[in-house]
């Protein structure tokens, strides 16, 4: 599975039984954080835990005016400790192109404290843009709250 270079994670699009056997795609993957409104239905969970595949659902909404900081700090949290462990790591979303990545970019920002760039929609990152538009607070505050989450054990 194709990582980011900072962290065996994985920015994916929401999982189906089927290609949890891709190796490419989901081998050796340990955890997975769903920021989906879409909790998984009853044989996605049963092929999670027959892959050994750990999970937690921090679910998010693209509507306007989602508030994403609750989840956000929940998905952190997980994946530092997931992270800690050692552990391959996915987060999905639907597509895989907006909250996924954006999760993915507040964990870079956690670990490094610097912002990842990977361009959106004329934005830095996916991050700066959900900041500007107001599922998350403002960036400044951003930063604050996840520093915090560091010392959180």
């Amino acid at each position: 599975m194709k990582t980011y270079d900072f962290a065996p994670i994985a920015a994916r699009e929401y999982p189906t039984v089927k290609i949890l056997d891709h190796p490419y795609i989901w081998g050796g993957v340990e955890f997975c954080l769903n920021v989906s409104e879409k909790a998984y239905a009853k044989d996605l969970d049963v092929a999670m835990k027959e892959h050994g595949i750990q999970w937690l659902h921090c679910p998010v909404s693209e509507d306007e005016g989602a508030d994403w900081l609750d989840s956000l700090k929940r998905g952190l949290v997980a994946l530092r400790d997931a992270h800690m462990a050692g552990k391959k790591m996915v987060v999905h979303c639907d597509g895989g192109n907006n909250r996924s990545r954006s999760f993915v970019e507040a964990f870079y920002l956690m670990l490094t404290g610097g912002n990842y760039h990977d361009e959106y929609r004329g934005e830095y990152n996916h991050l700066i843009y959900n900041c500007k538009i107001g599922h998350l607070p403002p960036l400044e505050e951003l930063e604050q709250s996840i520093r915090k989450l560091i010392t959180i054990g």
